[in-house]
């Protein structure tokens, strides 16, 4: 069974690097009815007061809008790919070796599971970059 893959949206901002600013931002969201997907912080590198967060997805009209209250926009410089499917020792590397090889230089890289099923998001650097992902796993069978 090939794996189901689709193009997300990824939004990002700064925040304060302190206790509650993610939940702040969460808490505004929620009440808007947003039901996100994917949440990542980290640490600014140049600036340890500061934190980034990056969030997927915000499509709806409403949900754009409170995204944007919140100090958050479409993180144009990324482009992000999902990846799903039924989980099996060793298909990480299956995933990972197939981009290296075609020479794709991952901007970032979230993988999870939950029993039996895997959830993967790569960051790419371009639509070239995110079409030839997508065609390099096809290929991959669960």
């Amino acid at each position: 069974m090939a794996f189901r893959m689709h193009q997300v949206q990824v939004w990002s901002g700064d925040m304060p690097d302190r206790p509650g600013a993610a939940a702040a931002i969460l808490e505004r969201l929620a009440h808007a009815g947003v039901d996100l997907e994917f949440v990542l912080t980290r640490p600014q590198r140049d600036d340890p007061n500061q934190s980034a967060v990056f969030l997927a997805p915000i499509v709806e009209a409403e949900h754009v809008q409170a995204a944007r209250a919140v100090g958050l926009t479409p993180a144009r410089d990324i482009v992000m790919l999902c990846v799903e499917g039924d989980n099996r020792p060793g298909l990480g590397y299956e995933i990972m070796s197939r981009l290296a090889v075609a020479g794709i230089n991952l901007r970032g890289l979230s993988v999870s599971t939950l029993e039996k099923r895997f959830i993967c998001y790569l960051a790419l650097d371009n639509a070239d970059e995110l079409a030839l992902a997508i065609q390099l796993l096809a290929g991959v069978h669960e």
